[in-house]
């Protein structure tokens, strides 16, 4: 999977919400490639409004906080087999990062785990948000649309045919510190003239 080498989402910040496992789980790596980056590329396809696609003259719809995640597009953009494809998104599902539906055109990705977003100076509530740990507990993240993804990259360190949780697809390796560094905020301001974002912004918090 190619580094992209920025974040980009479809509205200007998302609050994320994670437990420790799934916070863990995604400093892990599946192919040589670290988690976090499967995790950012749902994100960015994440919907903040419903909108209606199409496939083979039929439609269906997207909801806010839905992206569309056929696994053979998946497949191809992540360069992995469509069985490593579903077997890491059960792993999402397992920690609570996603939900995943399935109907005869495609497979929609519910990011259950992003609590809201802000969008054109309004903050919005995921109506999908499925909350998996209490008030004050897990971590929080901030994410900014166009963010640098920096340091993260992929991962040359193996043990074995080890996996995280339940032998599932994360079979090689973890991402250490200085391979999945959180991106941090470019140089430019916010939509707001004259708002600089601060580090604090794009930090996450364990609490």
């Amino acid at each position: 999977m190619k580094n992209p080498g920025q974040l980009r989402m479809m509205c200007y910040k998302a609050e994320i919400v994670l437990g420790i496992e799934a916070w863990y789980f995604l400093h892990g790596t599946t192919g040589g490639v670290c988690n976090l980056f499967y995790f950012l590329s749902l994100l960015s396809k994440m919907q903040t409004v419903n909108v209606q696609l199409g496939k083979r003259g039929q439609h269906y719809t997207v909801k806010a906080g839905q992206a569309d995640g056929s696994l053979l597009g998946l497949s191809r953009e992540w360069r992995i087999g469509r069985k490593v494809v579903r077997r890491l998104l059960d792993d999402f599902a397992e920690r609570g990062i996603i939900s995943v539906e399935s109907n005869p055109l495609t497979s929609l990705v519910s990011l259950v785990c992003v609590r809201s977003w802000l969008d054109s100076g309004r903050l919005v509530e995921n109506p999908l948000f499925r909350p998996s740990v209490g008030k004050f507990e897990g971590v929080r993240i901030h994410l900014l649309n166009g963010q640098q993804f920096g340091t993260l990259r992929r991962s040359s360190k193996r043990h074995g045919n080890k996996s995280v949780g339940k032998g599932r697809a994360a079979d090689v390796g973890s991402c250490t510190a200085a391979d999945t560094t959180i991106p941090t905020a470019p140089a430019a301001t916010s939509p707001a003239e004259g708002h600089s974002l601060s580090r604090s912004e794009c930090s996450p918090t364990v609490q």
